[in-house]
């Protein structure tokens, strides 16, 4: 009579293994779906944080003083959050006759169309613009200064018996337009 062994896989192995396969997987899947929630989450509280900035961040220009050659802009903090400042735009009636941009790194002429140019910003703004140490900004009901210095030019002063335009960008993205004649 011819016996025959058997060779190979019996049922219990083969179910622990099947068993086995499925936990590892369940726990990749898992894994990765705990991730992406995880990301999710994140982005989620990023931009209700950045909303609450939004909402918290808020001020006004209630002097603006005015030489030949510079601007001095007190702003008044009425927010709930310390103020910083990214950006400012000087200009004139028309925005041909006087337009600068003044910002972070960089002082930006765009008016008048003779004086074009993008020049470092540090000489120009005292103190500076941006979010560092040591930039401007504005505690909690308190008023704050900041002078920028018109760059030379010819023709871009500041004119007796014209309006300027200021306007002034906080760092989450709030803004306060001044304007007056001089």
């Amino acid at each position: 009579m011819l016996v025959t062994k058997r060779r190979g896989i019996s049922e219990l192995t083969g179910t622990l293994m099947t068993v086995a396969m499925t936990l590892v997987a369940g726990t990749a899947v898992f894994g990765y779906v705990r991730t992406q929630a995880n990301l999710s989450e994140l982005a989620y509280s990023q931009n209700v944080g950045g909303t609450l900035n939004f909402l918290q961040e808020r001020f006004v220009i209630p002097l603006v003083s005015y030489s030949s050659n510079s601007v001095t802009i007190y702003v008044y903090n009425n927010g709930q959050t310390v103020d910083q400042f990214t950006q400012v735009e000087v200009y004139g009636p028309t925005r041909s006759a006087l337009d600068v941009v003044f910002d972070t790194n960089y002082v930006t002429i765009n008016g008048p169309s003779s004086c074009k140019a993008t020049l470092p910003a540090g000489s120009y703004e005292t103190p500076t613009l941006g979010t560092n140490t040591g930039s401007f900004s504005v505690k909690l009901n308190y008023v704050g200064s900041i002078t920028l210095k018109l760059p030379t030019c010819t023709g871009m002063t500041f004119q007796p018996g014209n309006t300027y335009f200021l306007k002034i960008l906080g760092q989450y993205g709030n803004t306060a337009v001044y304007y007056q004649g001089m």
